[in-house]
């Protein structure tokens, strides 16, 4: 299956086919692709069939009035000497006119529900994301605390920072690390406290700081790091490490 046969599947092009809500040149498109690929063909064959089995639970009989009264206007006509069939043929029209925008309105309704049922299923599952990463984060915690070979570092703000007070817990066991952020100073707007860890001379970011209200928060595990450093950088973060804004550090064993 090509690319442009894929994408045509996984649109809501063939659905609008349906409903004629497609221009000429995405007729002629997908015309000859469902005479072409059977693929199509088929996913064509089973929008119609649900739309059919759709309508057909919303279908009703035609009040009996109705008839009656189609049947009376016919007798009139035809005692004013006009062909019946003319009178017949005006009033399937009309009947038929109905049921096709009562089919069209359906038919979109069921698109839109569709619609909604995708957005629920795609909300669905960014929760499930979202909570089995939260779901991971607890597992993390309770095997980096509870691991003998654990290893706690503090790190302290110099005078730049003397609020400053992180706890690195680093398990090289599970190659897990992580921080609690214990208190943060305040910092101008336009700046923020920056992690870092030293490997082979070269600083490498571990991310912006938050003040999390001492929680343990998930940082990258850095094999073969030689210390953990924080700077002040500007907002956002920084590539590289400005050094001389260096407020904390300290050596890993």
């Amino acid at each position: 299956m090509n690319n442009d046969i894929k994408a045509m599947l996984e649109s809501d092009m063939l659905e609008r086919y349906l409903i004629g809500a497609t221009s000429s040149e995405e007729n002629y498109e997908i015309e000859e692709n469902i005479a072409r690929h059977p693929e199509v063909r088929r996913k064509y064959t089973e929008l119609q069939e649900d739309l059919e089995n759709y309508t057909r639970s919303f279908s009703r009989p035609a009040p009996v009035q109705v008839k009656k009264n189609v049947m009376r206007s016919i007798r009139k006509e035809k005692k004013k000497n006009k062909p019946w069939y003319f009178n017949a043929a005006a009033v399937i029209a009309i009947i038929f006119c109905t049921s096709t925008i009562v089919l069209l309105y359906q038919n979109k309704l069921l698109l839109s529900k569709n619609g909604l049922v995708n957005e629920e299923i795609a909300a669905l599952k960014s929760d499930i994301l979202n909570t089995n990463s939260k779901l991971d984060d607890v597992k993390n915690q309770f095997l980096i605390l509870n691991n003998p070979k654990t290893q706690k570092y503090v790190l302290q703000g110099n005078r730049r920072a003397k609020n400053l007070k992180t706890v690195a817990y680093i398990d090289p066991v599970e190659k897990l690390s992580m921080i609690n952020v214990v208190s943060l100073p305040e910092l101008p707007e336009e700046q923020v406290f920056q992690m870092w860890a030293e490997i082979d001379g070269k600083m490498v970011s571990l991310g912006v700081l938050e003040n999390a209200q001492n929680k343990l928060l998930s940082i990258p595990f850095k094999e073969g790091a030689k210390s953990y450093n924080i700077t002040i950088e500007p907002k956002g973060g920084n590539i590289n490490a400005t050094e001389e804004n260096m407020v904390a550090s300290i050596y890993l064993r």
